[in-house]
């Protein structure tokens, strides 16, 4: 029996008519969002050291996605119920506010803060985004639009950290939370009428809204007793422990925590593919210009480097789903980010910079396989009318899997903050958390829904032959 060889559509596909439009608008936003995170990136380390707040460097990151644990089944619901695109408008006023707060922070807490409202806003994107490609695009075309939407960091890695580096080491660090407030103002007008036009689908996501503030409240207190360093942090770790695990087991498809077979395992890899990816890039330029000594322009290089590889990987992952699955991506992937992250580590040694350089760009790559694959294996399964409430699941373990990730690796550098640790055994217990979720994820990979998107000329084919 003869089997129709299966090809990716073509990239025009994705622009006909009024998909093109809101294809638009997404890549916009995305680029300027993606601007701003790698900024951030790139200048934390000299923020760390005006606000003396090395404490708390990993809270940066945990704090944005603590708050989004309470906004993805937010916005997810509330996507399915009016649409994404009140709902873009309420998650972009929580963005700006954030980067206005940031930008007037005092010390590294109220940073922290900023992050967190940041985070809000943050989440409701993500949703928004997701859901608006699985509500308007056929299955085929899917990993084309994911791509492009990857692609998106191409340009912010190109010049986020440069442009981050410059600003704070010419007119202070502060104007790098300002300065994307005209483009965010300018791509939300011509983002928001694209929105229109998409459907708004079927059941409500049943995704506990409240069971997802306890979970956020949960994570934080555990995190925030481990990284406290004091005996007086550990009644928050049992708390948040004893909050945090039921509370998982209520908000995520039954089974996810051990990886069942299925939508579970898609939850699961998507927590540790955040875990492990963000667990190392959250402290590469920490390492760089703390223990090697650059500069942040030239410490960002490894962000710009990550970028691209992150958009190359997501690329040819576009062009090779259909043929190998989601399973063999995810594996590869997997096994991807942790020798790059174990090549970066070697970088605490005295070795040549290009070694931990090469190490993180293979890493990337992996993550940038594994990222899009895992929301295209949950899509492939998804109810029709409720795409974003499913998806949701997998949004929030993403977001979990970052917190924990960067929280854990927090954990070892507070450590070397207290003195308890030299700062590049807390690093290297930061990358090590990192790289041992990656080698999980290419174990449970074998478990994923395998997605395998059929173009669709091929699947009329074999429509009009049954």
């Amino acid at each position: 029996m003869a089997t129709a060889r299966v090809e990716p559509p073509p990239w025009r596909e994705v622009f006909v008519g009024a998909r093109g439009r809101l294809m638009i608008g997404l890549l916009i936003l995305e680029a300027v969002i993606a601007i701003e995170i790698m900024v951030v990136a790139a200048i934390l380390p000299q923020v760390q050291r005006e606000l003396q707040g090395l404490q708390l460097y990993g809270w940066n990151y945990t704090a944005l996605t603590l708050a989004s644990f309470g906004a993805v089944p937010i916005a997810g619901r509330l996507t399915d119920r009016v649409g994404p695109r009140p709902v873009l408008g309420v998650a972009m006023g929580f963005y700006v506010v954030g980067l206005v707060l940031a930008a007037t922070a005092p010390t590294m807490l109220v940073l922290v803060i900023a992050r967190f409202v940041q985070g809000i806003g943050g989440g409701g994107l993500y949703v928004v985004s997701l859901a608006s490609v699985a509500k308007t695009y056929p299955e085929p075309i899917r990993p084309r639009v994911m791509a492009l939407l990857a692609s998106m960091w191409i340009l912010p890695g190109l010049l986020g950290p440069s442009f981050g580096a410059l600003i704070a080491e010419t007119i202070g660090w502060r104007w790098a939370f300002v300065a994307p407030l005209p483009v965010i103002a300018l791509a939300l007008l011509l983002v928001m009428p694209t929105l229109r036009n998409v459907e708004v689908g079927g059941d409500e996501s049943r995704l506990p809204i409240a069971a997802s503030l306890l979970l956020m409240v949960g994570a934080g207190l555990f995190l925030g007793g481990l990284t406290a360093n004091s005996v007086w942090g550990i009644p928050f770790v049992v708390v948040g422990l004893a909050v945090t695990i039921p509370t998982l087991r209520r908000i995520t498809p039954p089974g996810t925590l051990v990886a069942r077979r299925g939508l579970p395992a898609a939850a699961a890899g998507a927590f540790l593919a955040s875990a492990a990816f963000f667990g190392i890039d959250g402290f590469v330029t920490l390492m760089l210009t703390e223990i090697r000594g650059l500069s942040l322009g030239a410490a960002g290089i490894v962000l710009t480097l990550s970028a691209l590889a992150w958009a190359f990987g997501s690329w040819w992952q576009s062009r090779t789903i259909g043929r190998v699955g989601a399973r063999w991506l995810t594996r590869l992937g997997g096994g991807l980010i942790a020798a790059g992250g174990a090549v970066f580590a070697l970088g605490l040694l005295d070795i040549p910079l290009t070694v931990p350089y090469m190490g993180w760009t293979i890493g990337s790559i992996g993550m940038g396989i594994v990222f899009p694959t895992l929301p295209l294996s949950v899509m492939g399964e998804a109810t029709e009318g409720r795409e974003a409430g499913e998806l949701s699941s997998m949004i929030l373990m993403d977001y979990l899997g970052v917190g924990v990730g960067a929280g854990l690796g927090g954990v070892w550098i507070a450590l070397a903050d207290a003195g308890t640790l030299s700062l590049e055994a807390g690093l290297a217990g930061a990358f090590g958390v990192g790289i041992v979720a990656a080698i999980v994820l290419a174990l449970v990979a074998g478990r994923l829904p395998d997605a395998r998107p059929v173009p669709e000329t091929v699947a009329a084919r074999q429509e009009t032959a049954r």
